[in-house]
């Protein structure tokens, strides 16, 4: 008998190989078997997966620095880590499109009456931009972290701990946590368009306290350095964010389409 991963010799009582240490597997594939796998290999207790999780709360520290220092099999790594965050979301997008489709109905909280003749064209436009954002949400994973990344290592400029790629392994943990919580909770409400509008309002103040608290850990930085750190990474995102409005805006205002749209809504 032989290892069906390394090709070593194995006993035939072995569960495990004990060169490489993968799992024997005799039995053909069945839904049982792969939701059996499914389950241990995300949440059994010495899981890397729930203990990279917990830990990325309570010592995120000991993750990030651990990986950029070197401790690789600790906890799961920031790439496999991100994909679980992107899996995620897009079982998300599938369900509020497929399952879930009047979750993003939100005619009921719109700010202009049913019977204002501009009330179609604005829930139209909401609708559009809603499906523009879901259509587009994993590239929008993607892109963030480089963004991050730098405004990240441009607000810790006077400290040398980390360089451009190590900024870009913590905000890869950073963003994954977050879009994991985020979309877990998503996925928990998401029959209800107006938790979801809430949490979505929350999603922004989530993501800016716990990076606080993960570079105040890394950095090791007091209460008043914490502070002035953020309010340097506010200015910048804030900066970041009104270039970006103003180039799509003057993007969407060169579309045919969406000068109708403002036409019918004003």
């Amino acid at each position: 008998m032989h290892c069906k991963n390394c090709e070593n010799t194995l006993r035939t009582d072995y569960s495990y190989c004990p060169d490489c240490g993968a799992k024997v597997i005799r039995n053909r594939i069945t839904v049982k078997n792969l939701w059996y796998d499914a389950v241990e290999r995300f949440f059994n207790i010495d899981n890397t997966f729930l203990k990279t999780f917990l830990a990325l709360f309570t010592r995120p520290e000991d993750v990030i620095g651990g990986y950029i220092n070197g401790v690789r099999k600790k906890y799961l790594n920031p790439i496999s880590y991100f994909t679980i965050a992107v899996t995620l979301g897009a079982l998300f997008v599938f369900l509020i499109r497929s399952v879930f489709p009047e979750a993003m109905d939100f005619s009921q909280n719109a700010m202009i009456e049913p019977t204002d003749p501009r009330y179609n064209a604005n829930i139209e436009m909401g609708k559009k931009i809603n499906d523009a954002i879901f259509e587009y949400q994993n590239l929008f994973y993607v892109l963030m972290i480089p963004l991050l990344s730098l405004i990240s290592k441009i607000v810790f400029f006077n400290k040398k701990t980390y360089n451009f790629s190590e900024h870009f392994v913590i905000n890869i943990y950073g963003y994954a946590q977050m879009s994991i919580c985020v979309n877990l909770l998503y996925i928990m409400f998401i029959w209800n368009s107006q938790m979801l509008m809430i949490l979505s309002f929350l999603t922004g103040i989530a993501q800016i306290v716990y990076f606080t608290y993960v570079f105040k850990k890394l950095f090791k930085l007091s209460l008043e350095q914490t502070i002035l750190k953020l309010l340097l990474f506010l200015g910048i995102l804030v900066i970041l964010i009104i270039v970006a409005i103003f180039l799509v805006v003057a993007y969407m205002l060169t579309q045919p389409e969406f000068l109708e749209q403002i036409k019918a809504a004003s």
